[in-house]
């Protein structure tokens, strides 16, 4: 493993720089500001907790954990964060006197869908890697960190892979690597502290990224009331196929009616495997549905809606939900602020991906929208309804309702009018 560097001038990451000399090569640790400040933090924390301040939920995003001492507290209740906290360091001193003083941990997972301007820059930050490196194909993990005299072992215990990108906001933060190839078994890894052999140290504060690859271990210590953002990249190889695999079945259970009941067959004397109403037809059947969706076009349009979906997300999935509509008229102006992901969907239509939202035009129309929508110049309603010769009330009408819904996933503003969250 080389030794530490510090590749970006201050505004940012170089990121050409950056995938050359360490995309899926090493550690390393950059000067890096985040891409949101300390101050949008406790906010989006208090909002991320109040549903878990009455227990554990599962399967919800945004997820909480939070730990403290030796574990993982399943209902932490009013040691979270809300709305009588008044700062984030006022939560963090209630903590150090409720816990009379032990090390504690709270991850919030999937935050950013609660807040557009945080998700969106977050977006605009990774999407110049992803330019140089490739686009994910499964949805990025965003967490928000924040802990203090606490030691996580989670990257040690499982299996890496998730390349990971971490800016420190506030404090400090130690990690411990080392190569799942040819580091130590994790077992030996119990005191970040102390050095072992094959592993190396990482530490970050305020303003600067730690990066290390998908297939490395690791182990944080969070100082100093630590806040940092990390993405959690999705690589390893088997990642895809659990994917389409999950989305197979899926499918799969549709075109039987969504039927939930398990089979279960006769056994015994006067049964047969292969009889009528046996086990062995019913398996047959599930493999001629599986085969049918996977010839299917069904399943490839899924995929290519799929994708364009999370291309114009930049992978970060949950996305936010989107903003409320605006009385557009022919006399509105607006501009084109967000980028529109195009792709063929058959010989007739196209999918539009607007940040992560997706929907359908006809391919003729869509031409020649997407070029009356203008490249961020200002632009009339107007025009693209005579673009589209729209000149009747019913096609003025269906063009107004599409910058309408252009507005709400917002990839386009309204000109004299504040930009709407």
């Amino acid at each position: 493993m080389s030794t530490l560097a510090r590749g970006a001038p201050p505004r940012g990451v170089d990121w050409e720089l950056f995938a050359r000399n360490h995309w899926d090569r090493e550690p390393v640790r950059l000067t890096a500001p985040p891409p949101f400040g300390l101050d949008r933090v406790h906010p989006l924390n208090v909002a991320s907790c109040a549903p878990f301040r009455a227990g554990t939920r599962f399967w919800v995003m945004p997820d909480v954990r939070f730990l403290a001492g030796d574990g993982w507290l399943r209902a932490p209740g009013a040691l979270l964060p809300d709305a009588d906290d008044p700062t984030l360091d006022a939560h963090l001193d209630r903590l150090d006197a409720d816990l009379a003083g032990q090390g504690y941990l709270l991850t919030v997972r999937q935050p950013l869908l609660l807040d557009h301007a945080l998700w969106s820059a977050v977006r605009d930050a990774v999407s110049g890697l992803w330019r140089q490196v490739g686009w994910p194909n499964l949805p990025v993990v965003a967490e928000v960190l924040t802990g203090d005299r606490f030691t996580q072992h989670v990257g040690a215990a499982e299996a890496p892979t998730h390349a990971a990108l971490t800016w420190v906001l506030r404090g400090r933060m130690d990690v411990r690597l080392w190569d799942e190839r040819g580091g130590p078994p994790p077992e030996t890894i119990a005191d970040p502290d102390r050095d072992v052999p094959g592993t190396r140290a990482l530490s970050a504060g305020a303003g600067e990224l730690l990066y290390w690859p998908g297939d490395h271990r690791h182990v944080d210590v969070y100082r100093d009331r630590c806040v940092a953002l990390r993405l959690r990249v999705p690589v390893d190889r088997t990642l895809p196929f659990t994917a389409l695999r999950d989305l197979l079945a899926d499918l799969v259970h549709a075109g039987r009616g969504g039927d939930e009941t398990v089979p279960y067959f006769p056994f015994g004397p006067g049964t047969a495997v292969d009889g009528p109403d046996g086990v062995l037809p019913r398996l047959t059947a599930l493999g001629d549905d599986l085969r049918t969706v996977v010839d299917g076009e069904h399943l490839r349009r899924t995929l290519r809606i799929r994708w364009a979906a999370l291309r114009s997300a930049a992978g970060l999935e949950p996305i936010p939900a989107p903003r409320e509509g605006a009385a557009i008229t022919r006399s509105t102006r607006f501009r084109r602020t967000g980028e529109i992901v195009r792709m063929a969907d058959g010989p007739a239509h196209e999918v539009w991906a607007v940040e992560g939202n997706v929907f359908t035009l006809p391919r003729a129309a869509g031409d020649r929208v997407y070029a009356a929508l203008g490249d961020g110049g200002e632009t009339g309603a107007d025009e693209v309804c005579r673009a589209l010769a729209a000149d009747g009330d019913g096609n003025a009408a269906t063009v107004l309702a599409l910058l309408d819904k252009l507005y709400r996933l917002r990839g386009i503003d309204l000109v004299d009018q504040e930009r709407t969250p």
